[in-house]
């Protein structure tokens, strides 16, 4: 019997030097079941009366070893030499953390990201982040930021014409959407002002070394390289109007207090909106940010580089919400952070 015990415990450390050989994520996923199978075999083997039976049973662990290995590696090559067939210039790392604020009831900032998982959709439309602030009483704002991004997500993806056009189009097409809902609301009682919702929306692609922006609203996107912060979003505030027809300076406009609040364009307000769109050429160590002007508004772009440049972009999402918090945190904050390597 003692005899045996040995026998079971050195077969048990043997094939665990045996698992070892396996690539770490086989092992993770069927690592602990097959050493509980191989302990109930092998004992099986050494009680067993016929002579010879634990020889026998150490041959069939053998050639089962060699044989499920050498599948698992060849798998795991053929993973390798079709990432390598599909290598894109650069890789990309997104993180995105949202939060209520201080003062607000309901959160009606929605953001989104997609890196596709078919190596032939990434390949040709890229990854997408999207982020949205939504406008309306009664939790009407977060639907429309809701219908703002999985709309622009699904219309994107299904859309057949080059990369700008298929954003803006995916845009145009959330707008129209959230402005027939609002259409309806208005029709089902028109002795009172409806309630309508709007939403703002920035969205970015990014396909090889391209980025493709388009935003409607105040939610701003902004690119950090070579140790400066470049706001590559158009503003549609109407501060931001002010400063770009020459009535203000951006000085001014920062301390005004005039309509701060105020839009001049937003998805779902109109039938029909103007997308801003542009394209920037990428570099690797580039750095994006995708935010709501609850973030913006509150953290400064010195800050903004600050926090990005000394963290990872999980961290620096996060602590982008937290420094609009400690700065009053009067808003919703949304912020995604694309890391370009």
């Amino acid at each position: 019997m003692q005899t045996s015990l040995q026998l079971l415990n050195w077969s048990q450390k043997l094939y665990q030097l045996l698992l070892f050989a396996y690539p770490s994520s086989f092992r993770q996923e069927y690592g602990a079941e097959m050493q509980l199978t191989f302990r109930d075999c092998c004992l099986e083997a050494l009680q067993s009366d016929e002579s010879g039976t634990f020889f026998r049973f150490w041959c069939l662990v053998f050639y089962d070893f060699a044989k499920s290995i050498t599948v698992e590696y060849a798998q795991l090559l053929k993973q390798l030499w079709s990432k390598e067939q599909t290598y894109s210039p650069f890789q990309v790392q997104i993180a995105s953390n949202t939060d209520i604020g201080l003062k607000r009831q309901v959160n009606e900032d929605k953001m989104l990201s997609v890196i596709p998982e078919e190596s032939n959709l990434r390949e040709k439309k890229g990854s997408l982040v999207v982020v949205a602030d939504g406008m309306g009483d009664d939790n009407a704002g977060a639907r429309a930021s809701d219908l703002a991004v999985t709309t622009i997500k699904e219309v994107y993806y299904n859309t057949n014409q080059n990369i700008a056009d298929s954003l803006v189009h995916a845009i145009k097409l959330a707008n129209q959407k959230i402005f027939q809902v609002n259409e309806v609301e208005r029709q089902k009682d028109t002795r009172t002002l409806p309630k309508s919702m709007g939403t703002t929306c920035v969205a970015a692609v990014i396909k090889d070394n391209s980025l493709i922006l388009a935003n409607v609203g105040d939610s701003l996107a902004y690119l950090i390289r070579d140790q400066q912060v470049h706001q590559i979003a158009e503003d549609h505030s109407w501060l931001a109007e002010q400063v770009r027809q020459g009535r203000m300076t951006a000085e001014e406009a920062k301390k005004s207090t005039k309509n701060r609040n105020m839009i001049i364009r937003a998805l779902g307000t109109q039938a029909d909106v103007d997308v801003y769109a542009t394209t920037v050429d990428l570099q690797s160590g580039d750095t994006l940010i995708l935010c709501t002007d609850g973030v913006h508004t509150q953290v400064s772009e010195e800050e903004i580089y600050t926090i990005v440049t000394q963290y990872p972009p999980q961290e620096s999402s996060r602590y982008l919400i937290e420094r609009a918090n400690e700065n009053g945190g009067p808003d919703n904050s949304t912020a995604i952070v694309v890391r370009i390597d």
